[in-house]
């Protein structure tokens, strides 16, 4: 499985980033980008896409991509 992290500048704007190795390291550079972006304008998301190339998206917690609840 490929993980990306979908951010949405804005609200408006998608870009990719990755593809990440495991759901921690993505988790993680969700937690830093929050950091960078504390006001919360940017929508973060996260996409799967499985070995037979099917995608699946979602949006993030809050509590998930919180930098306080960081434990890396």
């Amino acid at each position: 499985m490929k993980r990306w992290l979908v951010v949405v500048e804005g609200d408006i704007e998608p870009r990719l980033e990755g593809p990440f190795r495991s759901e921690r390291k993505r988790i993680a550079a969700a937690r830093a980008h929050r950091e960078d972006d504390p006001e919360k304008r940017d929508g973060l998301f996260g996409l799967d896409i499985n070995a037979s190339g099917s995608p699946e998206i979602y949006a993030f917690a809050s509590c998930e991509v919180s930098p306080e609840n960081d434990a890396t």
